[in-house]
Order: structure tokens, then sequence, then C-alpha cells
């Protein structure tokens, strides 16, 4: 399924802005000392947060990049 631009751009701005919410009530509440969300924020939500946000920056390199690799399997160059 192919998206536009637009639409992957407001997909990483929703996930991002969901992300920051769920970092700030992790922050500001009662729940911090709890170390199950802890976890959770450490390996799921933060890296979420940081790789949204370093996408949503740096689309356009990043999109540069992932068109610079080949895209032919090792497999594809052994066949006869």
């Amino acid at each position: 399924m192919q998206h536009t631009n637009k639409q992957l751009r407001d997909q990483l701005r929703l996930v991002h802005i969901l992300a920051s919410v769920i970092l700030g009530a992790y922050i500001y509440s009662p729940w911090r000392s709890n170390q199950t969300y802890a976890i959770a924020m450490s390996f799921a939500i933060f890296p979420i947060l940081a790789l949204t946000g370093l996408w949503i920056w740096q689309a356009p390199r990043i999109n540069k990049w992932f068109k610079q690799i080949p895209s032919s399997s090792p497999l594809e160059e052994v066949k006869d």
C-alpha cells in the first residue's frame, strides 16, 4: 500500500504526539515509580519518539538513502 508523503508525515506526527503525551504522563504522574512503566518508557516509547522525530525532521535524506540501497538480493545473482 503506497502512502503519499503528506499521509506518511501525518501518521508519523500522530504517533510522535501520542508517544510524547504518554511520556509526559509518565513523567508527571505518580506511576513514575512503577518498574513496568519505566521499562515500557525505556524500551518502547522513547525509541519510538526518537525515531519518529528523526524521520519527520530528516525525511528527504532518509528517503534518498533508502533509494540508494540496491533492491536485488544476493540469491538473484546466483541464479543461472
